[in-house]
């Protein structure tokens, strides 16, 4: 069962279509604010087959998961679910280690805390510098692994189009330092 992550603006339909033709048994939209028409909307497009659910930055009455970038509180939260972009920090990398937003305090609260530590395809899709990306985020693989914090690889999508089938992103966590049975669990579990 593999759902996808994505950031909707008013075209949610159209994640919709891409995500079944992709083979997705769901999408989490996530939103920065939320309003009750787009709640009943969103909510309105799943089906049997298909589920759909709501993730926002900030708490509010309706979501199902609560996204963030990864603050210091964050990680100390027992509301987050995910924290993702971690490697978009704008520190530079050192000569010995990576600027790439965790350490292994945080990698610590993230596992008492149960929070999952979102991979975004799409941010190295974006990436005007794939190699720094990449680089951190399998620094970040290393650290996850070594202190048992749940990884969750996604789309994170802006648009349909940046839609990804779910093998593609298995591929992905392998060439990030995931070994394959660890990179489908990333990919398929189910996040909560």
């Amino acid at each position: 069962m593999f759902i996808d992550v994505c950031f909707p603006s008013g075209n949610e339909k159209e994640f919709v279509v891409q995500a079944k033709k992709l083979g997705c048994s769901g999408l989490i939209f996530v939103y920065n604010s939320l309003d009750k028409k787009v709640l009943e909307t969103v909510k309105g497009l799943g089906s049997k087959d298909f589920k759909v659910f709501i993730g926002s930055f900030k708490n509010g009455k309706g979501v199902d998961y609560l996204f963030s970038n990864g603050s210091r509180e964050d990680f100390e939260s027992k509301k987050v679910d995910v924290i993702f972009d971690l490697e978009q920090s704008l520190k530079n990398d050192k000569s010995h280690y990576r600027s790439s937003g965790l350490n292994q305090v945080l990698c610590s609260l993230a596992n008492e805390k149960n929070i999952f530590i979102g991979l975004s395809f799409g941010s190295v899709l974006k990436s005007p510098d794939k190699c720094l990306v990449l680089g951190r985020m399998i620094q970040n693989v290393s650290l996850c692994n070594k202190y048992s914090v749940k990884l969750l690889i996604a789309s994170f999508a802006e648009k349909p189009s940046e839609l990804r089938y779910w093998k593609d992103l298995v591929s992905f966590g392998v060439v990030i330092g995931l070994n394959p049975k660890q990179a489908k669990e990333a990919v398929v579990s189910c996040i909560g």
